[in-house]
Formats: C-alpha cells, sequence, structure tokens
C-alpha cells in the first residue's frame, strides 16, 4: 500500500515537463505559450483590441530570461513536495495508528495542492496585484495589463485596456455604463476593454487525475485500517 502511494506521488513528475500551448481567442489573441514547472517561460502573443490602439496589433513577448511566475503552479508543487517526504521518511511500525496519521497527512497535502488549482482569489488578480511590465518584452504600456493563473486544468490570460485620463475627457465613474472604473495602483482608472482567455494545459490535467487518484488511495486505505481489529 505504501510502495504503491510513494509511486503516484514520484510519478508526479511535474517540475520537469514542458507544455507548449495555443493561446487564441477570435481575432483577439493570437499565440502561444511555454509552461515550465511554475513559470511560464516563453510567449509569444499578439493582440488587437477594439478600444486601445486598433490599427496597430500589440506584440508581448515573454522570455526565458525573465519567465513569469505562476503562485499557485508553485504552491501545488510545495504540497506534492511535502506529500512525498512524509512517505519516504515514514518507517513502517508495527501499529496501525501511525499508519493511518500518515494517510492522513498525505490526504491533507494531496487535497491542499489540488485546491491551488481554484482559479485565485481577487487579492492576487487585477486590479488589486500590480501586473509588473518587466515580465514582457517590450515592456507593456501602463495602459495595458496582461496576467495569467491558473483555472482548473487551464491556463487563463486576462487582458485589460486602461484609460488613465477619463476625468480630464469629462467621464465621471457612474456616467458611463459600457465601462467599469477601478482603482489601479493608487488611481482611479477605466477599464476600456477586457479580454479572458483560456488553454488547457496536457500536465496540470495529468497532475490533478494522478492528486486525485492519490486521494482516493489514502481514503480507501485508511477505512481498511480503520475496519481491522486489533
Amino acid at each position: 500500500m505504501l510502495f504503491n502511494n510513494k509511486l503516484l506521488i514520484e510519478n508526479v513528475d511535474y517540475i520537469a515537463k514542458t507544455d507548449s500551448l495555443p493561446l487564441t481567442q477570435n481575432e483577439t489573441i493570437k499565440g502561444f505559450i511555454t509552461l515550465s514547472g511554475s513559470h511560464i517561460t516563453k510567449a509569444e502573443l499578439q493582440i488587437k483590441l477594439v478600444n486601445y490602439h486598433q490599427d496597430t496589433p500589440i506584440k508581448a513577448t515573454i522570455t526565458n530570461e525573465v519567465p513569469y511566475f505562476l503562485e499557485q503552479a508553485q504552491q501545488a508543487i510545495n504540497y506534492v513536495s511535502l506529500a512525498k517526504n512524509r512517505v519516504e521518511t515514514f518507517t513502517m511500525p508495527s501499529y496501525k495508528q501511525a499508519t493511518i496519521e500518515l494517510l492522513e497527512d498525505m490526504y491533507q497535502y494531496v487535497d491542499r495542492a489540488l485546491h491551488a488549482f481554484d482559479y485565485p482569489n481577487e487579492a492576487l488578480l487585477f486590479p488589486y496585484k500590480v501586473c509588473h511590465p518587466k515580465f514582457f518584452s517590450p515592456p507593456l504600456k501602463q495602459d495595458l495589463v496582461i496576467e495569467f493563473c491558473i483555472q482548473d486544468v487551464y491556463i487563463a490570460c486576462n487582458i485589460y485596456a486602461l484609460d488613465y485620463n477619463f476625468l480630464k475627457h469629462g467621464t465621471k465613474a457612474g456616467s458611463d455604463n459600457q465601462h467599469s472604473f477601478v482603482t489601479y495602483k493608487d488611481k482611479p482608472v477605466m477599464i476600456l476593454e477586457e479580454v479572458k482567455s483560456q488553454t488547457q494545459s496536457p500536465t496540470l490535467t495529468e497532475l490533478k487525475g494522478t492528486l486525485k487518484l492519490v486521494l482516493e488511495c489514502c481514503q480507501t486505505y485508511k477505512q481498511m485500517l480503520l475496519q481491522i481489529e486489533v
């Protein structure tokens, strides 16, 4: 039983795997991204927004020299590593309670790794989280935000075109029903346009399936042990 659980964890070779994924959204977004471990190590995007520099498509590139960090992926990796270490340091005792405790710890670590796939809370997304232009080449202009995150087994890409000068144009928050108004970098801005796209990752799909299988094994073996009379 312990060998099977250990084998499942060791087969989650997530850190070493690389996905090259297309990222498209009609005519708005075209390109691809490369996911490697907890980073997007390469991306080439061409973005065309109706209300933002319509005549000139935006080109945004990510390179391996300045990769885009995905906090959710690192969180999943950390919990998988904890589960793996828990198994590797376990010595088979002569009483079942220690094994039950191992399975309970394994379940908790793996369950938390799975929850890292959940869509991040608002604090980790625009407008609460600042988009760093340095991740992109050429650096993004201040009125453009591109962010990536994990949603289930998908890599999500959110793009926002901003207007910092809407007040100078005579537009007031609440007077324009077509646009949203937020505070970003301590400044009021109007969202001219918002585009969201996502692409499925085979690595995340495989990882999630394996982790769910580990959870099932932990539950099954724990129930078996609880039913054994001492």
